[in-house]
């Protein structure tokens, strides 16, 4: 199969690497990564070739240890679908899920999280994401292991993480085995299969294939919160309008939006801390190889999501700026609530206010700006700066007396 259009414009193991330092973003060398929630048949077709492709650069113990893993994950895996499969296959998405839409770093999480405070709704938690197929039966007893294995903090923020964190099914993909742009973290890997943002340059039976892995996952969360409503966030779905549509037609979706230059920004420390703290290699693409990708990616995400929007019914979605939504959470919210019939806002209420009182004091990250990053960032992404109605820090300057 050759590499979909849409591949992460990595650059092969010529181009400039540097060290991967897991421990510069909190990370200990031997700390689980999200490999060691695969089952081996997963695994084998992530890892396959790259044993002798990266030999001497490889974690040697890392790739030993979700080796491993991914054996005894496969007997609860089966374990798992003999206690529950039947009752799983029963289990029924009554409600169409609602849906975080918008482009990486722009406020997405916080905006899940958010939103998860109304008890109506029930979003992927931390430990499902990180072990989908074997969650059913390993939540009692990793719940109360949490602070062996998971971090304090995400890698590339300040948000904290707990076993009851809501999180993006996009992590559950990637563990569970299903096309995925986080695949190429494992390995660095420019070519890797199935290493794609849209599915739609998959073939129809690899999409077919993602689609049965992400609703089984997503019955799986059904099946603990049979009376809530799935509350879904990942950037991704922004970029596979279509295959999400297909599977839920009534789907609802708030679209967050944010600075183009903090989007930028906190791009690239994204990928530098979640490449450091999961790639299983001891080095990774340089930061200029990373910056490269973080600018080329906004335009084939603003094309895909261009090429199916017209899809999303009226009435069904709605748009938000994160500046927004830092300045007055309830009030934003209550627009959401109101302009795609999320039902009453007074079940949000408590509980939004509950989360708003203890994030006092939440330091988001700032960062500075090289003149000539800031040029290029507004000429390739000059579309979005139109779009949303942001202004350029160069008409800024041409504009002041």
């Amino acid at each position: 199969m050759t590499a979909p259009r849409h591949s992460r414009p990595l650059a092969g193991d010529d181009a400039p690497r540097q060290p991967a330092r897991p421990q510069d973003f909190g990370y200990a060398p031997m700390m689980p990564r999200l490999w060691h929630g695969m089952t081996y048949g997963d695994w084998r077709a992530l890892s396959r070739g790259e044993l002798a492709r990266c030999r001497g650069d490889l974690r040697l113990g890392l790739y030993a240890s979700v080796t491993a893993l991914s054996l005894g994950n496969s007997l609860v895996h089966g374990l798992s679908e003999l206690v529950h499969g039947r009752a799983l296959d029963r289990t029924e998405i009554r409600r169409d899920p609602v849906f975080v839409l918008g482009f990486w770093r722009s406020g997405t999480t916080w905006l899940h999280q958010l939103l998860s405070c109304d008890p109506r709704f029930c979003a992927p938690t931390s430990l499902q994401v990180f072990m989908p197929k074997t969650f059913l039966m390993l939540r009692h007893v990793m719940r109360p292991l949490a602070r062996l294995w998971l971090p304090d903090s995400r890698p590339m923020d300040n948000v904290k993480l707990t076993v009851d964190s809501s999180e993006e099914d996009e992590v559950a993909m990637t563990v569970a085995g299903a096309p995925s742009i986080m695949r190429g973290m494992a390995f660095d890997t420019p070519d890797a299969p199935s290493m794609t943002r849209d599915i739609a340059d998959l073939p129809a039976e690899t999409r077919a294939e993602w689609l049965r892995r992400w609703h089984r996952f997503l019955t799986m969360v059904q099946y603990l919160s049979p009376e809530q409503q799935l509350l879904l966030k990942s950037p991704g779905h922004t970029m596979r309008l279509a295959e999400v549509l297909r599977a839920f037609p009534q789907a609802r979706f708030v679209h967050i939006v944010r600075d183009p230059y903090e989007v930028a920004l906190s791009n690239l420390k994204a990928a530098e801390g979640m490449t450091a703290t999961q790639t299983l290699r001891r080095t990774m693409a340089s930061t200029e190889v990373q910056q490269e990708g973080v600018l080329r990616m906004m335009k084939d995400f603003m094309a895909a999501f261009d090429r199916d929007r017209a899809q999303i019914p009226e009435g069904s979605y709605t748009l938000i700026r994160y500046e927004d939504l830092r300045a007055d959470p309830k009030a934003v919210l209550r627009g959401v609530y109101d302009a795609i019939g999320l039902g009453p806002f007074s079940d949000l209420e408590p509980g939004l206010d509950r989360m708003l009182e203890a994030r006092k004091g939440y330091r988001v990250n700032t960062f500075e700006i090289d003149p000539g990053l800031a040029r290029r960032i507004e000429d390739e992404w000059d579309e979005f700066f139109q779009r949303y109605g942001y202004s350029k820090r160069s008409q800024r300057a041409t504009d002041t007396p």
